[in-house]
């Protein structure tokens, strides 16, 4: 891991960081269609809470699924987001 990423995952244990974090991620996902950009800065954020294999366990996701999602291989099925979001308690709304 590079030092950058260390800062970043130290920065995303506040919570409102990680709330902006993510709202820009989404905003800049919604402007540029890049989903891998938008999946590594949930993975940046599930790490900074739990290893990925906890984080799995509880959302009930399988661990192989995410990690294939993180490293580009496979788009989740809506269902996969909603469980994703839900455990790290957000939800998306339309606004």
């Amino acid at each position: 891991m590079t030092d950058f990423n260390e800062f970043l995952i130290d920065q995303l244990k506040d919570e409102s960081f990680q709330k902006e974090y993510m709202n820009e991620s989404l905003s800049e996902y919604i402007e540029d269609g890049n989903f891998n950009a938008f999946f590594r800065s949930l993975e940046n954020v599930i790490k900074s809470r739990d290893t990925i294999s906890g984080f799995c366990k509880k959302a009930g996701i399988d661990r192989a699924l995410l990690y294939d999602i993180f490293a580009g291989k496979r788009v989740p099925k809506i269902d996969t987001l909603a469980k994703i979001m839900k455990t790290l308690g957000y939800s998306l709304k339309i606004a």
